[in-house]
């Protein structure tokens, strides 16, 4: 019984510091419980190019705890509304083109817009290929001002010139990244940190392999309410980024939001660890 007991306060302490910030591990989701890819239309690729990475990440992701699905504009609109808030990380990803659904074009939904409420539930955003929230229905109709809008910030992504070489975030947890000549859209690291309601989560890539200041891939994340936007191989530039865009998408997810975002409650460990041990499971 005294190492049963013994077992507890080690289980009891650990998961204490969780909730008091001792510890380093971040307080996330549930689980990852849905992804919705949304390849109907796309930007700076062609559409043979987004079937191929959507299917190898529709193949090889294993972390989503309930399902994987690519819709149509007409239907992710439902998805979102579905999944906002849920307590659960939902992930939507695009490729270069954002739907007319969860975003009417020409930024005319200054707050509330479906796709402001997902990311503000707590969801995330992933894209590749052209400037996130850019283009949609009439072409660059959203422009700029579409990130600034959904985000409710001032970034922007101009990066004409800019390259991106693995930094050891992006070494260890996307594997598949290779240096590229031409990372057109990054976000900007300096204008993420003069936020104060975004933080830089991890960078996967920049333009001196760390610590640079233009990233992609890169996540970052909302303080308050754990909304997350990913850029990944921001760029229209095929080789070698065609080859590797599904790959680096696949390994973001399994390799990094799996590992380092998904929580366990503390509160609930604590609970079901005293159960075991009045039961006798903990020995």
């Amino acid at each position: 019984m005294f190492s049963r007991i013994c077992k507890f306060v080690l289980i009891f302490v650990f998961s204490l510091s969780s909730i008091t910030g001792v510890s380093n591990a971040k307080v996330g989701p549930a689980s990852i419980h849905k992804i919705a890819i949304f390849n109907e239309k796309a930007s700076w690729t062609d559409a043979a190019s987004a079937k191929k990475a959507t299917d190898f990440i529709m193949k090889n992701v294993d972390s989503v705890s309930s399902e994987i699905k690519v819709y149509n504009d007409a239907d992710i609109a439902g998805f979102a509304k579905e999944n906002t808030d849920d307590g659960n990380l939902d992930i939507i990803i695009t490729f270069g083109y954002f739907p007319v659904s969860l975003y009417t074009p020409g930024n005319t939904q200054k707050e509330d817009s479906l796709a402001e409420q997902f990311l503000e539930g707590g969801d995330m955003f992933i894209n590749t290929a052209d400037y996130i929230f850019y283009v949609t229905e009439g072409g660059g109709k959203n422009g700029e001002n579409g990130l600034k809008t959904i985000t409710d910030s001032t970034f922007d992504m101009w990066g004409d010139g800019n390259s991106s070489k693995p930094t050891a975030d992006g070494k260890k947890y996307t594997p598949s990244l290779k240096a590229f000549s031409n990372a057109q859209r990054p976000f900007k690291v300096d204008q993420i940190k003069a936020d104060k309601n975004w933080e830089v989560e991890v960078v996967f890539g920049d333009n001196d392999g760390g610590g640079g200041s233009m990233a992609d891939p890169i996540i970052i994340r909302h303080k308050e309410h754990n909304g997350r936007v990913c850029i990944a191989l921001q760029t229209g530039v095929p080789d070698p980024i065609e080859a590797i865009r599904g790959k680096v998408i696949h390994e973001i997810i399994d390799n990094y939001l799996k590992l380092n975002v998904i929580a366990v409650d503390p509160v609930a460990k604590i609970a079901a660890a005293w159960g075991d041990i009045k039961k006798g499971s903990i020995k």
